[in-house]
């Protein structure tokens, strides 16, 4: 490769540095493990169910997803326009579909964050409106939504409330799928303490490898917060773990969903339900389909003032 030598040092220095800090709890699995059995309410291996167990759970009602997709422009901020599309669908094939555009130098925004916070709210509330109308059009037993459900109610509050009350008045399971654990909440527990030496101390970073396959966990005095619920879980082969939240009104419902979440989870998956990976191929806007409805439907002297940026046009 052609780059200069000290950067392939540095890389090297670092990653001897990464393996210092932060591998260190993984060398020490039992004592780990200890801990957690300590700290945990819910502790326990998750149960794959049976199809005959699975219709009667459902009574006759059906299982739905919901994802959202977002992409943009090849620009840079506002000279940009941002496409969403969100579909929440059933396992037998019915769909409610939601769509948005966001063109930032038609709407005014005095900061950069501003733009940020309207795009996550856009697609938010996309997919907060379809869910709903599927809950309330069909009926509905459990809904994953792809994601926290506790950013919904940060990026558009109203339309959560909404979807939330519409959940419960019908009986539905309102469940968030996470892929990424972002929180650092087990160092708020003494037994936990130590490992904030280090400058992060990810919960996800730190169960690396912690949990057997198909365990999962449940924290109360760190996982209940804002009215959710949420565990952790090991699904599929590999060592990350992945998570759920769930409104505190259906809390008695968690292991169940937990053993729900671990039968549409491959064996040999990444850790998501099954449904909910088919829903994000489906929705997902990719950058061919952005250039092609902008190519089509946008004036080419429109595109190159606004849209077009002058290093695709470099020769090499």
């Amino acid at each position: 490769m052609d780059i200069h030598a000290d950067i392939i040092h540095k890389l090297q220095e670092s990653n001897e540095i990464l393996k210092e800090k932060y591998a260190q709890s993984h060398r020490k699995k039992e004592p780990f493990r200890q801990k957690l059995t300590k700290e945990a309410n819910i502790f326990r291996q998750m149960q794959r169910i049976n199809k005959e167990d699975l219709v009667q759970s459902l009574n006759g009602k059906k299982l739905a997803g919901t994802d959202g997709s977002v992409n943009q422009t090849k620009g840079e901020s506002p000279h940009i326009i941002y496409l969403f599309q969100a579909v929440a669908k059933t396992t037998d094939g019915i769909a409610k579909w939601t769509s948005d555009l966001f063109v930032p130098l038609l709407e005014r925004e005095e900061e950069e964050d501003g733009i940020s916070k309207q795009r996550a709210k856009r697609l938010a509330t996309l997919e907060l409106n379809a869910a709903r109308t599927l809950i309330e059009q069909e009926e509905v037993a459990v809904m994953l939504m792809d994601g926290a459900l506790y950013h919904y109610r940060i990026d558009a509050k109203e339309e959560w409330e909404q979807l939330r009350q519409s959940a419960l008045s019908r009986g539905t399971l309102l469940i968030g799928v996470s892929e990424e654990i972002t929180t650092e909440n087990l160092i708020k527990l003494s037994s936990f303490d130590s490992y904030a030496r280090n400058p992060y101390s990810y919960d996800r970073d730190l169960l690396f490898g912690m949990l057997e396959q198909n365990e999962m966990i449940y924290i109360d005095a760190i996982q209940h917060k804002a009215g959710l619920l949420s565990a952790w879980m090991r699904l599929g082969s590999t060592p990350t773990i992945t998570g759920f939240d769930m409104l505190e009104e259906q809390s008695e419902h968690m292991s169940w969903v937990g053993d729900l979440i671990c039968t549409l989870t491959p064996v040999d998956g990444r850790g998501i339900p099954l449904w909910l990976d088919h829903i994000d191929q489906e929705i997902r806007i990719t950058d061919k389909l952005v250039e092609g409805l902008v190519e089509q439907y946008v004036d080419e002297d429109i595109r190159k003032q606004f849209f077009v940026k002058m290093r695709t046009e470099r020769p090499y």
